[in-house]
Order: structure tokens, then sequence, then C-alpha cells
């Protein structure tokens, strides 16, 4: 095992120690995160299992079984009834991010935990991507009406995907991405951009969780790591 692949086991297993009572993992695809055995956990995503492989094509055979289907936005859970949720880079992948932290708050119970990893945007595929202002989500979370999907798919397919918006089959290959409602990162942050997030939700929302753990991006470490415990 190398350095990097060490300091994550290692992490991952403070972070299990968080975790106690039922709880929900949101999107997990093909790596479940490690949960203590004491733990109950349930896995949800929004398509069933048949879905997720023919949207996944690249994942099929590898893609974990779930318990529930449900919207991230609105999971089928009733309030405050989860001792802990799991959403491990998923945030990014969602036309509106602050909707979806209000709603994992809600679903907390007093002294729960939400366990967030978000991917940065410099050590990944998006590191061409503009970052998304926490003005622009207010925008389109004030306004839904405000989210241009054609905009975010555009910018997916030059940026990640590389291709030269005036090619004959980039309209093509948007509309493509569009009708399959293929789920791409509509949103991308760095550390501060995710900080600057919660902040938002625990000033002006006056969310009362309070953020245990806060890991920036390293060179081992792609991705923001927060533990949100709410009071």
């Amino acid at each position: 095992m190398n350095k990097g692949a060490l300091l994550r086991w290692l992490e991952n297993r403070y972070l299990a120690r968080q975790l106690h009572g039922r709880g929900m993992e949101v999107g997990a695809l093909w790596r479940r995160f490690p949960v203590p055995r004491h733990a109950r956990v349930w896995y949800v995503d929004r398509l069933s299992h048949d879905g997720l492989e023919q949207h996944y094509p690249e994942l099929k055979d590898s893609i974990l079984k779930i318990d529930l289907m449900g919207e991230a936005v609105q999971l089928p859970v009733r309030p405050a009834s989860l001792d802990f949720l799991i959403a491990s880079h998923v945030l990014e992948h969602l036309p509106f991010p602050l909707l979806a932290l209000q709603s994992w708050y809600e679903a907390l119970a007093p002294g729960g935990v939400l366990l967030l990893k978000v991917p940065d945007k410099r050590f990944t595929f998006d590191i061409h991507r503009a970052r998304t202002p926490l003005a622009h989500l207010l925008a389109e979370h004030d306004n839904p009406k405000q989210f241009d999907s054609h905009a975010h798919y555009a910018d997916w397919v030059e940026n990640v995907g590389g291709k030269n918006p005036t090619a004959p089959d980039f309209e093509t290959e948007v509309q493509n991405l569009m009708d399959r409602d293929y789920s791409i990162h509509f949103h991308v942050w760095t550390d501060e951009d995710v900080q600057e997030m919660i902040d938002f939700t625990r000033q002006k929302w006056r969310l009362n969780w309070q953020p245990t753990v806060f890991w920036c991006a390293h060179f081992y470490r792609k991705e923001t790591t927060v533990l949100l415990r709410r009071k």
C-alpha cells in the first residue's frame, strides 16, 4: 500500500468511527463508504440497479445493489430520522446543491452527521472549467427557471470532453447528453467554495450544524472532506 492509499485508509477509519445508528448513503454506485459493523445503512439512488447499469455502461457488473430509489434532494425518509448521511462525490452532480444540503440537514436527527466528499476541480477532469460561485447557486435556487441545462451540458462537452463549440457535432453531443439526462458535474468547486456554501447555510439559513472535520484537498486526497454534526 502506497503512502497516499494508507493515509486515505486511516482517514476513512477515523470518519467511520463517527457513524453510529441508522443512516443512508446517497449515490454510492460501485464503491460504498466503509461503515462500522454496528451501523445500519441503506443505499439510495435515483435509478434502479438496471437503470444505473444502462446509465453507466462503463461500470456494468460493478454497480452495487440499492435498497431504495429516491432523489437526493427528496430522500424517502421522515424528517430528523437519520443518525448519519453519506454523500461522496454526489453534490456536484445535482442541479440544485443548496437544496440538497437543506434537505440532508432536515433528514438528520439531532446529533446526526453528514459526511460530505466533494471533488476539488484542481485535481480532476474539471480543471479547465470555471468555478461555480455561490451567487450563481443562489440565483438558481431562488428561481429554478434560471437553471440553464443546455449551458451546463455545453460547458461539460467543451471543457471536459474537449470538443470545440464550433464543431459540426457539438450541439448533437450536447443534446444527446440532455436527452439521456446524463449525470454530469453540473457545478465545480475548490475547498474555498465548499467552505463558503457551508458557512452560508449556517449563517444565512441558520442551519444548526457544526463542521467537526474540514479537510482540504491534497496530493493524495483530491476532494474536500467535511463532517457536519447537527446540534
